[in-house]
């Protein structure tokens, strides 16, 4: 890489290209200035012709995998580049500045290139105080060879100069043509004896929660199996590597995939859970409290990613739920209501709810046997496979915003005042269910008296237009007084029955004989 790039600088140079100077005081009496060349201004200037070359970018490839780059930029007080890539680009570049300082025709002296590998090599070293750990990770597979996260790096195995056994595709979960990744980190007992008054773990305790933390945010980030595997190696300072058990399970298959398109997604989620002010971050305390029970819900939700067969853990998914949203509130409602409010839309609540019901349901089939209210596979049911999968899915979006911060430090409460203020909105009706309010309005006074009037008016020209017609009263016919009166039948002379006409018709009416 060395010899190729002095080769286009020299090329460069005698294209046209100057290499700038600084006028300096010779400092040995003599009146006349010094010139000296600024050839790292010239290298850094010309930076993007190197990328043009094979050799600087296997170079840069080297240092990657290496890791060298970030000491080595930390060492000279240079910003570190977060893209990995990039880092050992800027990491060639200023290896090539310190090759040739004050060097006008960048030759290539030994000593001199011997110096500055030296000095590249000593800032990947492991301090004395410093532990190295690394560890399989299984079931994952990515395009990268290398991705620096908040607690951990992930790197490929084949890349590094770490045991034989490390890099073997046992208990890896991958496919023997595909690579094995490693997660590796660094701690030192230098970095502080007391955290927040209290004394801090030691080295080997905090690679151990590294590595854990890697583990629940690869798990909170995307669904897949992924965990760490049967056995890390350790060492200190320049000593041996030496073999210890991580006590993982297994994770279930299925494997972990990140395409590139979600991996500064994970970046940027790590570094989040990483912060020491988001319950996620902040250590667990002694007692009650929000970052005591999101660790219960966290450690059970990925108890249930350990299980073999995914309905057998949707009960540990329901009991991380219940960690966190279960009981008390404003309004105290229910799993399902809350669960419904903090991962839907109020359009889609009723179908959130109705899965964390059938999942209830298939929880107490679970446990008593009986069967579940709904027949599995009807028209609108889901099966109990698809249930838990979709439980799955609402655990985890609502952990990670929990772990993240961003639901506050009651989730209960978070849910019942979400689910109050969408029922005073609907309260209110929108404008058009509202209506105008014309009927509110108070009119003119020149229009209430042209009214007053007008109804006058009207009231005048019906009083005329009415005939009022006499009433006279008349008598009532008075009924014919009976001749009979209050007189008894048998009393009665036959006089009565004079004048009487006889129908025809009437017939005599016959008595019978006793």
């Amino acid at each position: 890489m060395a010899g190729d790039a002095a080769k286009r600088f020299r090329e460069l140079v005698a294209a046209g290209h100057e290499i700038p100077y600084d006028v300096q005081e010779s400092g040995n009496g003599s009146p006349l200035p010094r010139y000296v060349p600024l050839t790292e201004r010239f290298v850094r200037d010309h930076a993007p012709a190197l990328l043009e070359l094979d050799s600087f970018g296997s170079a840069c490839a080297a240092i990657e995998s290496a890791e060298l780059a970030g000491p080595y930029l930390e060492e000279f007080g240079i910003q570190v580049p977060p893209d990995a890539r990039k880092r050992a680009e800027l990491a060639g570049t200023v290896f090539l500045c310190r090759l040739w300082t004050d060097s006008t025709d960048f030759s290539l002296d030994g000593e001199r290139l011997g110096e500055a590998i030296t000095e590249l090599e000593a800032g990947g070293e492991t301090r004395e105080d410093e532990i190295e750990v690394v560890v399989p990770l299984r079931g994952l597979q990515m395009p990268l060879v290398r991705l620096e996260l908040a607690t951990a790096t992930i790197v490929r195995a084949d890349t590094v100069d770490v045991p034989a056994e490390a890099r073997a595709l046992e208990g890896a979960g991958a496919a023997g043509w595909e690579p094995t990744f490693l997660a590796a980190a660094r701690v030192s007992d230098s970095d502080g004896s007391h955290e927040d008054g209290e004394p801090k773990p030691d080295a080997g305790a905090r690679a151990v929660e590294a590595f854990r933390q890697l583990i629940t945010a690869l798990r909170l980030f995307q669904s897949g199996g992924v965990g760490l595997g049967p056995y890390a190696w350790t060492r200190a300072g320049a000593n041996r590597w030496r073999r210890i058990a991580t006590g993982a399970g297994r994770p279930r298959r299925g494997g972990y995939r990140l395409d590139e398109d979600v991996l500064g997604d994970l970046t940027t989620l790590c570094r989040v859970l990483a912060y020491r002010s988001t319950p996620f971050g902040r250590p667990v305390r002694h007692g009650p409290g929000m970052a005591g029970a999101l660790a219960r819900a966290i450690s059970r939700f990925e108890a249930g990613l350990e299980r073999n067969v995914v309905l057998e853990a949707l009960n540990d998914y329901l009991l991380a739920l219940r960690f966190v949203l279960e009981g008390g509130g404003p309004a105290d409602l229910g799993l399902p209501m809350r669960v419904a409010a903090l991962c839907a839309e109020p359009e889609q609540r009723s179908e959130t709810k109705a899965i964390v019901d059938r999942a209830l349901a298939l929880e107490r089939e679970l446990w008593s046997g009986e069967p579940a209210p709904a027949a599995e596979g009807a028209d609108g049911v889901p099966t109990a496979a698809d249930t838990a999968v979709a439980i799955e899915d609402l655990t985890r979006a609502i952990l990670k915003d929990a772990a993240c911060g961003h639901l506050g430090g009651d989730l209960r409460s978070t849910a019942d005042e979400i689910l109050l203020a969408d029922g005073l909105a609907v309260g209110e009706g929108e404008a058009e269910q509202r209506g105008g309010s014309e009927e509110w309005d108070l009119p003119d006074e020149d229009d209430v008296e042209e009214e007053q009037d007008d109804v006058e008016e009207e009231q005048d020209d019906l009083e005329e237009d009415v005939e009022v017609a006499p009433t006279s009263v008349q008598p009532a016919d008075e009924e014919p007084s009976s001749p009979i009166g209050d007189q008894l039948w048998m009393d009665v002379s036959d006089d009565w029955q004079e004048g009487r006409e006889v129908r025809d018709g009437d017939a005599a009416m016959q008595v019978p004989e006793p």
